[in-house]
């Protein structure tokens, strides 16, 4: 299964808002937002496939559009949570996900996420 969102991910874990009354976490705006959009975009485009419990090799490449930095295991997590979410994956545990690969590049203004998930033979685990 290959996805391609066509837009930044944002991290989940370093965009959260504390409820100072509480000192719940919860994920920012911006994140919340990219989520649902993210969701949306995956169900509109894609057909709707649950993988299962894996295992799976799983290849995420992250198109920036500037050289800010930023941190790729937070994006990561945030494709992962989607995921998982979405239903595809049951799990972002590392038996399901048992191979991960990260790659990052430069586009200028062109920001962009391929997800790539292969399950795994008894002879790649």
């Amino acid at each position: 299964m290959v996805l391609v969102l066509p837009f930044e991910t944002p991290s989940k874990k370093n965009s959260r808002v504390v409820d100072r009354r509480t000192g719940r976490s919860f994920p920012s705006k911006v994140y919340t937002a990219w989520h649902k959009s993210a969701a949306s975009y995956v169900r509109q485009n894609y057909p709707a496939e649950a993988l299962g419990s894996g295992p799976f090799r799983v290849e995420m490449s992250f198109w920036h559009p500037t050289f800010r930095k930023c941190d790729a295991d937070n994006k990561v997590s945030s494709i992962l949570d989607l995921l998982v979410d979405l239903g595809i994956i049951d799990d972002d545990n590392w038996q399901v996900v048992a191979q991960l690969r990260v790659a990052n590049y430069y586009a200028k203004n062109r920001p962009c996420a391929e997800i790539k998930i292969f399950p795994l033979t008894e002879c790649e685990e």
